[in-house]
């Protein structure tokens, strides 16, 4: 099978923790439609879905406080790019 291409233009968003980060993608998708993907709300809901890969990621780093994987949080985020890319017009990721 072809490879998956996301061809949407794709922004990351950065700054301090309480720098305003969430508020400015929330502006941003309500006036242009993009799709804001936030690594730990992605890590989360990996977790809280019961999946294995959230069980692991439970029972490992996050649960210690570590890091997790730059690995796990790509592989988290190409998946929810290719769900949503069909209707998204860009991407807003911080995290």
């Amino acid at each position: 099978t072809a490879p998956s291409v996301i061809s949407q233009t794709v922004f990351f968003i950065v700054g301090g923790p309480g720098s305003g980060k969430r508020t400015q993608c929330e502006k941003i998708v309500a006036e242009f439609s993009f799709t804001h993907l936030s690594s730990g709300d992605l890590l989360r809901a990996e977790v809280a879905s019961g999946s294995e890969k959230g069980k692991a990621l439970d029972a490992s780093a996050m649960k210690a406080g570590q890091l997790v994987t730059t690995e796990t949080v790509l592989d988290l985020m190409k998946s929810a790019m290719l769900r949503e890319k069909q209707t998204s017009k860009g991407y807003l990721i911080d995290g």
